[in-house]
This record gives C-alpha cells, structure tokens and sequence, in this order.
C-alpha cells in the first residue's frame, strides 16, 4: 500500500524543531480526508447524506459533507438542494423554503437570577416562495423543486452579526441557538397541511481586518513613540482599606503596552509589555514581578427576565508567560509577556444587543507580595475581539474550495449531540 510520507526537514534546531506527526488529533484539529479519492471527500464523508422525507415530500440538501452530523455551513453560505414529490399532492396553494434563526432561554426554579420560565426570541426569518397558485385557485404538484436560501451577513433589522449555533450551560440558566430549515406545503380548505423540518448549523468563519503586529516591542518602552502601541497607567486599588494606606510613599507606578489593535485571531500570541518602576523601594519592583498574572478570559452573557439581568459565566482561556526582560535600571523592571488568544479556531467574539454575547477581555492582576500590609492591588482589563481564523486567510481558502465558504468547524458544540441522544 502506497504510503505518503511527511515532508524532509533539512534545517532543525531544538528552538524550531520539526513539527510532530501522530494519527490522533488534537483538541484543535479535524479529521477533513482519510485517504485519497477521486472526488476530492473521504468515504465516510460520500457515505453521508442529508436526506429527509415526510408523507408528499422527499428533501435533499446538498451542503459539502464537514463530516457533522447535521448540515453545516459557512459564513454567507447557502443552503440548497432539491424537492422531489414522492407522490401526487392535490389542491397546493403554496409551496415554500424558509430558514429560521431562534434564542431559546429556560431558567430552572433553581435560578438565582431569573424567574422560571422559557424565553423564545426570533431573530431571523427568510422565505422563499417555490410555487403560488393563482388567486382563489389550488393545483396538483408533482417533480422536482430545487431552492437555495443564503444566510444573511446580519440579523434581520439590525447591525449585528449573525451569530453562530451556539449552546451555553449556567448555574440554573441554558442558552441556545439554532437555525432551522423547513418546507411548508400550505393545501386549501380543511386539508392538513404538510410541513418537514430540520436543524443546520451556522459556523461562520471570521478574521481580524489588520495584519497583526510582528515585531516585540522593544525592552524599554518610556519614550515609546509608535501608534502601533499603546501604554495605559494603572491606577491602584485598596479593597477594603483605610485613607491612611493610600497615602504610602512606595506605591510603584506600572504601566502596561500592548498592540493598538484590539482584534486577534483565536491561536495568536499577543505580545505585551510592562514596567514597574518603584524608586522609594528598588526591591519592591522585582517582587511586584513575580506576582504579575496576565490571562484571557471569556465572558459568555445572557439577558433574562425581559432584560432586566444578566447572567454571567466566565472562563479561563488562557495564563501568559511572564518574563524579566530589564532590571538593570534601579528601582524599575521591565516585564515581556505573551499570552495566547485561546485555542485556535475555537474562539469567536460576537453578540446580539440585549439577548446573548461572548465577548473576551485581557485580564492583568498584580497582587502585593505576602508581608505587606495595606498595600494595593493593581487591576486591568482591555476588551479584545477574538476571530476564528488568521487575517489573509479568506482569498487562498475560497479558491481552494471553489468559492464554497468553509465552516468553523471548531465552534461545532458537542453538547447538541449529546443532548439529541437522550
């Protein structure tokens, strides 16, 4: 059996070694191709077929198969296929596609934050007519129907995005997101009319609009002159003390630089800067070093009991690596830190304004060292927007697929399967 080998590595040094080779994937990658094969798709993936019937109708939608479960599609992507009557459907009045976007929002009596209850918000809603009889008229249908419904860039009326499927558990509160695809055959009189629907997903792929910074910033930032940065002061914080401890005379002055841009794409390292500088005690600066924390968080947020709260749950994505770049300087140490941007092709900032949002923020916590009493905190946070795929990506990816926009395919929930099999 013809085996194809991993690329030769002429030049490999333990700080750029060559790259691991393993049969399992990792949390962030997809098995897209097995083997090869004629029509470009693995055979699990030709074996799969989106095909569904109801008692007149046959359906076939023809997205290219991700290897999921249900259909799935990227960003302004289209969901088309073909209508086949398994057999005659007398007195039509109407023969429709449509494509629904929906929030469902259920609170347990066990919220703390909400009264019990399901909430159910519509926040897309796309139709196409296939077929209309006359006025006051009905007609016989028989064949084939083809359709094609695109997925809007925004939410119907507003500037929003339109989110991905989405799917979040809280302390007595779950939220949901789906799309749901349907065909409506509306009959005169008292007919029973005829309606087949199903789930597709929605995991639109999204890129910073800037290339990103490549270059570190240099050791020493005071006379820092270039708008691809920016340095914040810090103010301290005293939580729960006396007027008589802000009046201390060694309170260091820290500043923080990081890149101007706020958007990054889910993986990416983001370079950061800090300086420390405490001339009334030098010695205070490198232990104020060691307890600097530097994280991404993300804060995943949902409006309930009519807006009026919010539910909040956070998690940790990501802790930076902190390193003493300079402490040549009495009294001062200046710090290089990066931190990664969350797990690549699994992060996405986005939200709908009062309902549901996932946005990230940088978090810098520099705690005082252990023996010192009265002494404050320093906190910061910089919201940043997080992109499931790097900035350039786009052009060399439609061309490869024949303009077929592909899929996040990380942002694909587990969750919605397991709960589909209870």
């Amino acid at each position: 059996m013809d085996v194809d080998l991993p690329p030769s590595y002429g030049l490999t040094s333990p700080n750029s070694p060559a790259p691991l080779y393993s049969e399992r994937p990792s949390t962030s990658e997809r098995i897209l191709q097995t083997e090869r094969h004629p029509t470009g798709l693995a055979p699990a993936a030709q074996a799969q077929k989106h095909l569904y019937k109801s008692d007149h109708l046959e359906v076939r939608l023809h997205p290219p198969h991700w290897g999921l479960t249900l259909p799935a599609y990227g960003l302004g992507g289209t969901v088309d296929g073909l209508i086949t009557f398994r057999k005659q459907c007398s007195h039509i009045v109407e023969l429709s596609v449509s494509l629904q976007g929906v929030i469902n929002t259920s609170a347990s009596q066990h919220a703390t934050v909400a009264v019990p209850g399901v909430s159910r918000n519509v926040f897309l809603k796309k139709k196409i007519v296939l077929f209309a009889a006359p006025q006051g008229q009905s007609a016989t249908l028989t064949g084939e129907y083809p359709f094609a419904l695109q997925f809007p860039h925004y939410i119907d009326g507003a500037r929003d995005s339109l989110p991905p499927s989405y799917t979040v558990y809280q302390p007595g509160i779950s939220t949901e997101i789906f799309y749901t695809f349907r065909v409506d055959i509306c009959r005169k009189g008292l007919r029973r009319h005829e309606k087949l629907a199903t789930q597709v997903l929605y995991l639109p792929k999204s890129r910073p609009s800037l290339p990103p910074v490549e270059d570190m910033p240099s050791t020493r930032m005071d006379s820092l002159a270039d708008p691809r940065w920016r340095t914040v002061e810090l103010s301290p914080t005293w939580p729960g003390r006396t007027e008589a401890a802000q009046q201390r005379e060694d309170i260091p002055t820290i500043s923080f630089t990081m890149p101007s841009g706020r958007c990054y794409a889910s993986g990416e390292m983001i370079p950061v800067s800090m300086r420390i500088h405490c001339p009334r005690s030098p010695a205070l600066a490198r232990m104020l070093s060691h307890n600097a924390h530097l994280s991404i968080v993300k804060r995943q947020k949902t409006w309930i009991s009519l807006g009026a709260q919010i539910s909040i749950r956070e998690s940790l994505l990501s802790r930076a690596d902190v390193y003493l770049a300079d402490e040549s300087q009495e009294g001062t140490a200046y710090l290089r830190l990066e931190v990664q941007a969350g797990e690549a092709g699994r992060e996405c900032s986005w939200r709908i304004k009062d309902c549901v949002a996932v946005e990230h923020v940088i978090r810098l916590v520099i705690l005082p060292p252990s023996h010192l009493k009265d002494f404050p905190v320093f906190k910061h946070e910089v919201p940043v927007t997080l992109t499931t795929d790097h900035y350039g990506s786009l052009q060399s990816e439609m061309l490869a697929l024949g303009g077929v926009p592909f899929p996040a395919l990380g942002l694909n929930d587990v969750h919605r399967y397991l709960r589909a099999q209870r």
